[in-house]
């Protein structure tokens, strides 16, 4: 982070160092992270990417009339949440968006949130869809979701007015194909959605957020990508 200064200033400020520099810019971005779960961590036994897929398992399995992935208000976000951590997916809507939804969460709870994803079951519909001769099915739904999801260009998200640093790097892709099911009227949505297991990768933006404090929390998420997206959602948090 460069520190500005006024006119007449600069010979009264030491120049730092670039390695000084380094050491403050990452002493900063730990202490604004110090609520979310390292990059590298598994919360839980598994890592990041493996919570990701798991979060896409559960997006699927909802039919729509109570999926918390469609949901506009919060009204579904206890929806078969089990097990140490709780989901928040984002919020579905069209390309330029803003929404919010109300939630409570258990005490003591991890938080794992979905920033932005793409998720690619197969196969699809669309006859072209498949791997090249010789490619795997996996780099290949790894490369069309990467293509997709590399066009994200500014990801904010802050807690309770407070940004998080560095959001772009908290990107995690499946390390292998996983088992999807979705649920049939998930189709609307997805049309390569068949109702029975399918392999799938993720490639998408999340956080793991460690238990928080009781009370009122406000998580904010905006992001834009190349092709025009402009969205924001804001979660108002009951922690028990």
């Amino acid at each position: 982070m460069a520190a500005l200064a006024g006119c007449g200033e600069e010979a009264r400020v030491a120049p730092v160092a670039p390695a000084a520099e380094l050491a403050a810019s990452l002493e900063t971005s730990e202490s604004q992270n110090a609520v979310l779960f390292p990059k590298t961590a598994h919360p839980y036994g598994a890592s990041l990417s493996t919570w990701a897929d798991r979060e896409s398992q559960w997006v699927y399995g909802h039919p729509l009339e109570h999926n918390p992935l469609i949901d506009q208000t919060g009204a579904d976000c206890d929806e078969r949440q089990a097990g140490p951590v709780w989901f928040i997916p984002r919020i579905a809507g069209p390309r330029v968006f803003s929404g919010s939804r109300s939630c409570t969460i258990p005490g003591g709870k991890a938080i794992f949130l979905e920033i932005g994803a793409y998720v690619n079951p197969y196969p699809c519909p669309d006859p072209n869809f498949h791997p090249a001769p010789g490619q795997s099915l996996y780099d290949f739904l790894i490369a069309d979701a990467k293509a997709f999801m590399d066009g994200v260009n500014h990801l904010e998200v802050s807690l309770d007015g407070r940004q998080f640093a560095d959001v772009l790097g908290y990107r995690f892709a499946s390390a292998d194909l996983f088992s999807l099911t979705g649920d049939p009227s998930f189709a609307a949505l997805d049309p390569c959605v068949t109702g029975s297991p399918q392999p799938a990768i993720v490639d998408g933006f999340f956080m793991m957020f460690k238990p928080l404090e009781p009370g009122e929390h406000t998580l904010r998420v905006f992001g834009t990508d190349v092709r025009g997206a402009n969205k924001t959602y804001v979660y108002h948090l009951n922690v028990l």
